[in-house]
């Protein structure tokens, strides 16, 4: 074998060998379609990652492959600033899923970087690599943040209900505070129109209760003042008997003087 035919071979097997590079692989904010000036460095072997994008809401980075070989090897490194898995102060595990199915895999690590190495079935079409920070967000902080939200949405509905609440209080004592005072009314009507039933009941026969008064029935204008009749009845009376008494008396007188009339002529005789 000649020294051309063995380098062009040796080359043909370095090619197939060595990981493919990708560069200025840009990542897309899902939801946003913004592209994100960041170049993902990653090397794969039987694997060509396609798209990149961030899922801001589950702190993830979605990963758009196609597999040409049985499996895809694949390495990806990650700027700490950029993407991180961290719980306080101590670094915590990524998790990759890859059609439901989790994925292990082995990382190194340094104070500014995280490099993950991984392989995937041939048909994969995407897998996802989730953490606790991207691109400044944070995966803790936001249920944090959204933690307080929930707290603040329940306080703020708390006060809306205890406002209706208040408000509806407020309508019911002024409803009762009304009724009262129907009541209040209607019974000082009935009692003035039992009042007046009793005087108008104590007039006496021929005469009506007009105006807080007995007074005659059909007369009109002024009416004269009630005489009481029970006095003027025994004075009456009285009247009468002392006339009799006079009349005895000066009967009495009369016949008295007649006696002595007929003696004095019964002498002279």
């Amino acid at each position: 074998m000649s020294a051309k035919i063995l380098f062009m071979l040796i080359l043909i097997a370095t090619i197939t060998t060595v990981p493919a590079f990708a560069e200025n692989l840009n990542v897309v904010v899902k939801g946003l379609n913004t592209k994100v000036n960041y170049a993902l460095d990653y090397e794969s072997s039987g694997a060509t990652i396609e798209a990149v994008y961030a899922d801001l809401d589950s702190i993830s980075l979605i990963f758009e492959v196609s597999i040409s070989e049985s499996h895809g090897d694949i390495t990806i490194e990650f700027d700490r600033n950029i993407f991180d898995a961290k719980i306080g102060d101590n670094d915590d595990d990524f998790f990759i899923i890859s059609d439901g199915e989790e994925i292990k895999f082995d990382e190194e690590k340094s104070e500014d970087m995280r490099m993950l190495s991984f392989s995937v079935p041939q048909g994969t079409e995407e897998f996802e690599i989730f953490g606790t920070m991207l691109f400044g967000e944070s995966f803790l902080l936001n249920i944090e943040e959204a933690a307080a939200a929930a707290e603040e949405a329940k306080i703020l509905a708390d006060q809306e209900e205890r406002k209706e609440f208040y408000k509806l209080v407020e309508e019911m004592e002024a409803n009762v505070e009304r009724i009262n005072e129907r009541i209040a009314e209607e019974l000082a009507a009935e009692a003035e129109q039992a009042r007046i039933t009793a005087l108008a009941e104590a007039c006496g026969e021929g005469t009506i209760f007009l105006d807080g008064e007995c007074v005659n029935q059909g007369l009109i204008g002024p009416q004269p003042e009630s005489i009481e009749s029970g006095p003027l009845i025994n004075s009456i009376f009285a009247a009468m008997g002392i006339g009799l008494a006079v009349m005895i008396i000066l009967w009495g007188i009369g016949r008295s003087r007649h006696k002595k009339l007929s003696v004095v002529e019964s002498d002279d005789s």
